[in-house]
């Protein structure tokens, strides 16, 4: 197994996403951003520190994958899960992981994600 976790602060990103209009279609897939239409900005963030903590779990940070390697949805409990490229799936498998494993969760100030390769 191997973990990789990310915090970031809320007013952080959300002072980044504003300042930069094309930083959402950067971090996400056109396919995340339609069910992420109506959510809020800690969601958001949530989403990214999920990203950051995966790119962690590989061992990699962002050198031969980018942002959209990676792709955050949720089951209809509302538990978030993983969509890897193949890409980032090759890179799993390198580490002997088939699964990824991902919490998220925020307050109003900071979001925080916890990933594990399993």
């Amino acid at each position: 197994m191997y973990p990789g976790i990310d915090i970031i602060e809320i007013s952080r990103f959300e002072q980044a996403y504003r300042r930069h209009p094309r930083l959402a279609a950067r971090l996400f897939t056109e396919k995340e951003l339609a069910l992420l239409e109506n959510k809020n900005i800690a969601s958001l963030a949530a989403r990214f520190a999920g990203k950051e903590a995966v790119l962690k779990a590989l061992g990699i940070g962002l050198s031969g994958v980018s942002w959209h390697d990676i792709e955050i949805f949720q089951n209809t409990t509302g538990e978030p899960y993983v969509v890897l490229s193949d890409r980032a799936c090759i890179i799993a498998r390198a580490r002997g992981a088939g699964i990824v494993r991902l919490s998220l969760s925020h307050t109003k100030e900071m979001a925080i994600a916890s990933a594990i390769l399993v």
